[in-house]
């Protein structure tokens, strides 16, 4: 197989959209290597820390700006470190994507000035490489490969982001690979590429997706370089691709982490591999191409209908698969424009969403919003003839997830955890939707350093479940689900230390009726909470009993509540509407229960979201809603 497909120059030059991109890559590129700078010297930082502290906003990255970092939201400004090295963070990675997208541009149009740009700043960096700082992203530093800890990086902050790079300087190199650039091409190979793979192999010690991403920067490099033992090692090693993909993978197809945003995350880095393994004639054996495909068509079965995905655990807010199109794109280069991901590729891109982007690790994207990877291997599939998969009812058993659906009704519960590795303390989470309308959803995170991250995002109060004495759920463990074709009936053990869950949601053709039981032997505050998206807005006045300043908490998320109010539920409809949609929920509950309806953050913070705890201290607390729609 070869890198670009047969007729790649041809059908572009056939399409408008795909000529505009293409046009447009070519200013990219010529402006960013006309001005392109770097210095050995510079530190590099963890991009996690480039987030608004008040509002979880991310900094925007502006490359004539490297000392001057302004929140996307607020427009507060940061300056001095740690900012200043995630800048230089980012501009790295700009390079490098410039470079990639100078290499496609090579192969489009054979003029040198492209090839000659590549290797401008892939030579900067493999002149250099040994200069640059053994370092982490906590600023720990060392002399030596030997001395160094797990998760050193040189040119960027840790073994991760090197092996992104890594990965992309062989896509590059393999783009403007001729008898013109051989010997630059074998200078880097000595001088960067061999010691990237020192830097990298011992960091392989885990299963991880940060290790997924080591080895396939490392395959990748043993791939170009013909070394035939290192790509043996990085596939069959102890913690190996085989390894990776046989004990990281639920038998459902999921990645263990239980993670929407890692689960492909890891694929983008697995699947990259799988498809150079294609170019240079070293395939992937049949089982791991049967895993990745498999995960690859779980994740559009897990999706909601409207393809939002789900969102539990650490990630990204608002993803959908057209986040991810460049992954399938991936993949269909690998298994075909005929296999069942070359017709999910399809599906995708023929979606209505609109693709959300992602704060940390895009990919790269023209303006017109196509996809490098579609431009550059498939620009010769047939995007009008698909066949859209049924989308059913799934209860992954090893994943700790379900997605129930009855006509436009969709509900999906997280019941469970496979460790504590990216996980959020939200056991027996939901969130719904209905048709396109999402109607209550997980709203994840923002950068790890960010406050909010930690105090809001990270916290049970967040999510749509029940917390025990004001504290986040203790328990990492598996739970367990049965599932009818309108029912989901989870439980959960030892959510807290002698604290049992139970949440049953069954569906309707417009409603939901949610049943959450507690068992406990104590008499401690149990607030079940439910979050509605911040399109919704109250229709009627309600019945307000008092108006407290506080919950009694002031941790764990409690100190961010707003605008709080006991409100009447007996007897009582709370409507709510966000202009096309009309949603009526009743409360039932315990005697001595309490409803509270107030004000919560999304993310980011610029909007607000209508939000309700019912408070009880019975051992055992019944609570239920039921929620009916009706579109306008």
């Amino acid at each position: 197989m070869n890198f670009i497909n047969d007729n790649f120059k041809v059908s572009i030059d056939n399409n408008k959209e795909y000529k505009e991109a293409m046009k447009q890559f070519g200013e990219d590129v010529r402006e960013f290597g006309k001005n392109f700078h770097d210095d050995v010297h510079t530190l590099s930082n963890w991009g996690h820390q480039y987030f608004c502290n008040d509002d979880g906003g991310r900094l925007i990255f502006d490359v004539a700006k490297p000392k001057e970092h302004v929140c996307c939201v607020c427009g507060k400004v940061y300056k001095g470190q740690p900012y200043d090295g995630v800048w230089t963070f980012m501009y790295r990675n700009a390079a490098i994507d410039t470079a990639l997208k100078a290499g496609s541009l090579y192969a489009y149009t054979k003029d040198t000035q492209y090839q000659d740009i590549a290797m401008k700043i892939i030579g900067f960096y493999s002149d250099n490489y040994k200069d640059f700082p053994l370092h982490t992203k906590e600023d720990a530093h060392y002399k030596t490969l030997e001395e160094m800890t797990w998760g050193c990086g040189k040119i960027m902050p840790q073994g991760l982001n090197e092996s992104i790079i890594g990965i992309r300087i062989i896509q590059t190199l393999s783009l403007i690979k001729d008898e013109r650039s051989l010997s630059f091409i074998e200078g880097v190979k000595k001088n960067l590429l061999l010691p990237m793979v020192d830097l990298l192999k011992p960091q392989v010690d885990k299963i991880h997706n940060i290790r997924v991403w080591n080895l396939a920067a490392i395959g990748a490099i043993a791939l170009f370089t013909g070394n035939t033992d290192l790509y043996a090692w990085c596939y069959n090693s102890e913690f190996g691709i085989v390894a990776q993909l046989s004990k990281g993978v639920t038998k459902d197809g999921f990645w263990y982490e239980g993670s929407i945003h890692y689960n492909f995350f890891l694929l983008e880095g697995m699947v990259t591999l799988l498809m150079i393994s294609e170019v240079y004639g070293k395939p992937f054996e049949a089982k791991e191409k049967e895993i990745i495909s498999n995960m690859l068509i779980r994740a559009y079965m897990y999706a909601f209908d409207n393809d939002t995905l789900p969102n539990p655990n650490d990630g990204w807010p608002n993803l959908n698969l057209k986040t991810y199109s460049y992954i399938y794109h991936l993949a269909a280069r690998a298994f075909g424009e005929n296999s069942a991901v070359g017709n999910l590729v399809k599906v995708i891109e023929s979606g209505k969403k609109k693709r959300t982007t992602l704060p940390l690790s895009e990919s790269i994207y023209s303006k017109n919003g196509l996809a490098f990877e579609r431009l550059v291997y498939n620009t010769d599939f047939d995007y009008n003839h698909y066949t859209r998969p049924a989308r059913g009812n799934y209860n992954f058993a090893l994943s700790n997830f379900s997605m129930l659906r009855k006509d436009k009704m969709n509900l999906f519960m997280k019941y469970g955890l496979n460790g504590p590795s990216h996980a959020h303390p939200d056991i027996l989470n939901i969130e719904i939707a209905r048709g396109e309308k999402l109607i209550s959803r997980d709203i994840s995170n923002a950068g790890y350093q960010s406050t909010l991250c930690n105090k809001w995002h990270r916290m049970t109060l967040c999510h749509n479940t029940v917390l025990c004495g004001g504290k986040n759920i203790e328990s990492r463990t598996p739970g367990q689900a049965t599932m009818t074709d309108n029912c989901i009936d989870a439980q959960h053990k030892d959510i807290y230390a002698h604290v049992d869950y139970e949440r049953k949601c069954v569906l309707g053709k417009d409603s939901v009726t949610d049943t959450f039981s507690v068992t406990s032997n104590n008499t401690e505050t149990k607030d079940y909470v439910f979050h509605l998206e911040a399109g919704f807005a109250l229709k009627k006045d309600v019945t307000v009993l008092e108006k407290p300043q506080n919950l009694g908490y002031s941790d764990n998320g409690y100190q961010y509540l707003e605008d709080i109010k006991m409100v009447e539920y007996h007897d009582q409809t709370f409507t709510f509407s966000d202009g096309e949609l009309e949603l009526a929920l009743q409360f039932e509950g315990p005697k001595d229960g309490k409803l509270y309806l107030l004000k919560t953050m999304d993310n980011p913070v610029t909007t607000k979201r209508l939000s309700f705890i019912f408070r009880s201290k019975e051992m055992k607390p019944q609570y239920t809603m039921h929620m009916t729609c009706k579109e306008k």
